[in-house]
């Protein structure tokens, strides 16, 4: 080989070597390094630095979030840059010093990110079912975030769960989980919302957060008995019912125990259409915190519908659906042991044909408005009794315990005793205070019983004709008004009550809540309960023999 071509290898070779080493840049005579600056995210990390010095050197920085292993050397040696993630939004700098003797023998500028004002859900679509028991009905989001949120639903089907975010270091991002309720479909429709992650304050973000969700179609329930049969498994599901067999798809409708169907013998039949409809609906013992399912209006031949028993019922917040109030042949309702809260604002619809309203051991907190002689013609029996969420023995404090009526104030109790077309009325363990209203004849529409009611009954009502006895609830066959926090004076018109005997009195009527005060402190009972029947038979003697027990009698 000649030294010409040896001299263009080795040129070729020190080019070489010179290109692997361009990064390495010399500061001062005798040391180099690969890198003169470091550009580092703002989560942080690790940077390695090759250094290269005949000198022994020591490394300096004034920037707590660095470290430098090792901090000194000589020769070649590999230095580890440790980077701490940053806590703030802007970026940050520092400087890296290589030391020897006092002399600077380099320096490398460091240079870190701010993290963005940012909200992060790890999930930004969403796929639900139509229906799933309660139990099943959410969803949870992780959502990253470095500034406080707030979360917009356009949906009133969404609800969404409180959460909390810590920022406890500063503008590092931190998790939180969204928890989202979701209620079933029951439009044979997809639906779809946005949740929109919002930070609080008013600041902007580089990037929207939102979160979209989709909701797959519910069932389609048409104007036939099919229909009805569909509706009553989707109100079964909905209020998870556990009371097995009594719904079965897998029978044909007639022989569920739930259900009552329309024939065509049927005194009352709406219309020939109704024939092999839903006539009856009564399901009992359930566990739902949703509102009266809206599906019931598709039963729109109902005649009864009865729903009682629901789980922890003085926790529960429960509303009836304004569908209920669109059945337009309903004669019987019981809504019972629920938590019912509220009537829908359309209940008066039911006027027409509402005969019977039970609503009894629920979570209404006064008499509803609604429920007045005037709005329900045809209403013959109303149950309120045993609306009671806590039990107490003094009202002190009378903030939702329950269906809380004072007398001396309010007349919603006047109105009920007004109702002469009631043929039961059960007002039974409220906290109803105050005394009985004492009616008087020619005030608030009363009169007294006449010569037309003794022909009616015989002559039994001849004393109450003829101490002008005002006519209170003259067809009642049942009233119970007891355990309740009354006080006062019974007035005649209920001792003297020419059906006082059949309403039981001693159990239903007299006896209040024992060993209670009122929110006056005054003792509850009525000061003037009879010790015997005796005064009751020397007005109306011929009642003797129809009430009065003897050795005779069966």
């Amino acid at each position: 080989m000649t030294m010409k071509r040896l001299y263009i290898l080795f040129s070729a070779a020190a080019l070489m070597l010179g290109g692997c080493q361009r990064d390495i840049e010399p500061a001062i005579e005798g040391f180099e390094s690969n890198s003169s600056s470091i550009e580092a995210k703002a989560t942080g990390g690790e940077h390695l630095i090759t250094i290269r010095s005949d000198k022994a050197w020591t490394v300096q920085t004034d920037a707590p979030w660095l470290m430098i292993s090792p901090a000194n050397g000589c020769g070649e040696v590999e230095c580890r840059v440790k980077i701490d993630s940053t806590l703030i939004n802007d970026p940050r700098s520092a400087t890296i010093n290589f030391n020897s003797a006092g002399q600077l023998l380099s320096k490398i500028d460091v240079r870190q990110d701010g993290f963005e004002r940012s909200i992060t859900p790890q999930k930004r679509e969403i796929e639900i079912d139509a229906s799933a028991i309660r139990a099943n009905r959410w969803v949870e989001v992780d959502i990253v975030a470095n500034v406080e949120f707030d979360v917009v639903s356009n949906a009133e089907w969404l609800s969404i769960g409180d959460y909390k975010l810590s920022l406890d270091c500063g503008a590092r991002p931190r998790s939180t989980r969204l928890h989202i309720d979701w209620k079933m479909n029951t439009d044979p429709t997809k639906r779809e919302a946005t949740l929109v992650l919002t930070p609080k304050g008013g600041e902007s973000l580089s990037t929207p957060a939102t979160i979209k969700i989709r909701q797959a179609a519910g069932p389609l329930i048409e104007d036939c008995r099919q229909g009805d049969s569909l509706a009553i498994v989707t109100i079964y599901n909905k209020m998870e019912c556990w009371v097995e067999g009594v719904i079965s798809s897998s029978e044909p409708m007639h022989r569920w125990e739930a259900v009552r169907l329309w024939e065509s013998t049927d005194k009352g039949l709406p219309c020939p259409e109704a024939v092999g409809r839903v006539r009856d609906l009564d399901l009992s013992f359930f566990n739902t915190e949703d509102d009266i399912p809206m599906e019931i209006k598709h039963l729109k031949y109902l005649e009864t519908l009865s729903l009682y028993g629901n789980v922890n019922t003085m926790l529960k917040e429960i509303k009836l659906c304004e569908e209920v109030a669109t059945l337009n042949y309903l004669k019987d309702l019981r809504i019972a042991a629920m938590g019912l809260v509220a009537l829908p604002a359309n209940f008066a619809e039911l006027g027409d044909t509402l005969e019977s309203l039970d609503l009894n051991s629920n979570n209404l907190t006064a008499i509803p408005e609604v429920i007045t002689a005037e709005n329900f013609p045809r209403l013959r029996s109303l149950n309120l009794s045993s609306n009671r969420r806590t039990m107490l023995n003094s009202l002190n404090n009378v903030n939702n315990i329950g269906i809380y009526v004072n007398m001396r104030e309010e007349d919603d109790m006047r109105r009920l005793l007004l109702w002469e077309s009631l043929e039961e009325l059960a007002l039974s363990y409220n906290y109803i205070e105050g005394s009985l209203p004492d009616f008087r004849v020619g005030e608030e529409g009363v009169r007294a019983y006449s010569a037309d009611d003794v022909v009616n009954r015989g002559d039994t009502l001849n004393w109450a004709v003829q101490n002008n006895l005002p006519r209170i609830l003259p067809n009642i066959r049942k009233l119970s008004i007891n355990l309740n926090f009354m006080t006062g004076k019974l007035p005649d018109w209920l001792l003297y009550h020419p059906r006082l005997l059949e309403w039981g009195p001693e159990v239903l009527v007299y006896p209040q809540q024992e060993k209670s005060c009122d929110s006056e402190g005054n003792v509850v009972g009525f000061d003037n309960v009879p010790t015997s029947t005796e005064y009751y038979f020397e007005a109306y003697p011929l009642y003797r023999s129809r009430y009065e027990f003897n050795d005779e009698t069966n």
